[in-house]
């Protein structure tokens, strides 16, 4: 057989893991071959779809011999949609995954191949979990129709049930389709994206509609229908694309959570965990590692509303948080007027330009607990972080790679991993959250 491998050629191969996203890899002439739906365990007949120097992309066509890994899939559009990527694997095979990913993260492309990462933390009920989600929208005649992109494209797969989200909010999609097309048909105003929130405490619930501009009249029957329908219902904005800029419909902007008994109010453009329950287990994880002390002082960057400066408020003596979003910085300053916390400070800056700030102010923390946004952090704050030289920093990431990136030049600036705790945040998805414990050496 030659040595080049022919694009639809069919082939056969045993997947004996698994790529960052969630793909089957097995091997053929001696390089990868990465197959979408297979699961390791298989043997499983391919053809090859793409052929590069080091690597190749199959079809599955086949599942000569299956695994008990397999899940039936229950989703009508999972092969279509883009919101999920792991539904065909079981939820154990899942967490085996994840487990890997931050694994082999850390040692690939952190070089810490001494870090003890411990077993991920998974949930008791990996459905209806979701309760933030983005909707993209298109229109079909006079009818607006809603659902995800298809996994790493722009081609949208209408959606009219989600396993992730819980049932009213896909209840309420269907009516806010509807006050949609009174939008779009009577007052022109396209609206291409939809956001829906619900608060797993208190079962608030919020829309933001984001168009290319702001209706100039509003259909008062069409809004008031919808709270007759959902109660729970707290408010429907419009924010332009540039989201500077928002309208109130109906309500309020913001919906309320309580997370481990701290309330926030949350904004809409501003992020929140949209997993509420393993929100509270990442919460606990956070707290171990920090081991607060009243004595202390504490720094949360890239803060958000403040689910950690709050949470950890009661517990130290001075908490700063630091957020570059104007409305997450605003709701975090009402936040500790909600909770009755006097002991924090919010600015709203970049880490790395608030930092050094700081530091001229004679302030100097004991923990640092960064979470930034699945880019990771950058070499700039990371930098002023190793400056200011805290005993302890915890780091929370949503993104294995970026974090082994930053772990990597922490470790090269006197710092040491202690603990790597993932969490699944995300089931039946690629995506994992990782909470690290980082000391001075």
């Amino acid at each position: 057989m030659s040595d080049q491998v022919t694009v639809t050629e069919q082939l056969i191969t045993t997947i004996n893991g698994y790529s960052h996203t969630g793909e089957g890899v097995g091997r053929f002439n001696g390089k990868p071959v990465f197959i979408p739906l297979a699961v390791r365990g298989e043997v499983v007949r391919f053809e090859i779809t793409e052929e590069k120097k080091n690597f190749a992309r199959g079809r599955l066509l086949e599942v000569i011999e299956p695994t008990v890994k397999r899940e039936g899939e229950q989703c009508p559009t999972y092969q279509n949609c883009g919101g999920c990527q792991l539904l065909h694997m079981n939820y154990e095979e899942q967490l085996y995954f994840k487990q890997e990913r931050a694994n082999s993260a850390l040692r690939r492309i952190g070089g810490l191949k001494d870090a003890a990462v411990k077993p991920i933390l998974g949930m008791d009920n990996p459905w209806h979990y979701r309760h933030t989600t983005r909707f993209h929208i298109d229109q079909m005649g006079n009818k607006s129709i809603m659902g995800y992109y298809r996994f790493q494209s722009h081609i949208l797969e209408q959606i009219k049930d989600c396993f992730l989200l819980p049932a009213d909010l896909i209840q309420l999609l269907d009516a806010a389709a509807n006050y949609l097309d009174s939008l779009e048909g009577a007052y022109q105003i396209p609206v291409r994206q939809i956001v829906m929130r619900k608060g797993w405490a208190t079962g608030d619930l919020l829309v933001q509609m984001i168009a290319g501009d702001f209706p100039k009249k509003v259909d008062q029957r069409a809004v008031d229908a919808l709270p007759g329908k959902f109660p729970n219902l707290k408010g429907i904005v419009i924010s332009l694309r540039s989201r500077e800029k928002e309208m109130i419909v109906y309500g309020s902007n913001y919906y309320t959570e309580v997370i481990s008994g701290t309330r926030f109010h949350v904004p809409v453009g501003a992020f929140f965990q949209n997993n509420p329950a393993q929100t509270e287990v990442l919460l606990r994880v956070v707290t171990d590692f920090a081991a607060p002390q009243s004595d202390q002082i504490l720094f949360d960057l890239y803060c958000g509303v403040g689910l950690f400066a709050h949470s950890f408020a009661p517990k130290v003596n001075k908490v700063y948080g630091i957020e570059d979003n104007k409305k997450a910085v605003s709701a975090a300053v009402e936040n500790a007027g909600i909770n009755g916390n006097r002991n924090t400070r919010f600015i709203r800056g970049r880490a790395d330009k608030t930092l050094p700030q700081l530091t001229r102010e004679g302030i100097k923390p004991d923990t640092i607990i960064l979470d930034p946004p699945r880019q990771g952090s950058d070499r700039k704050t990371l930098a002023e972080i190793s400056k200011i030289s805290p005993d302890k920093i915890i780091y929370v990431s949503c993104d294995p790679a970026t974090l082994a990136r930053d772990l990597a030049l922490l470790t090269r600036w006197g710092y040491q991993v202690v603990d790597v705790q993932p969490v699944d945040m995300f089931p039946h998805t690629y995506h994992v959250e990782t909470v690290v414990l980082i000391t001075r050496k």
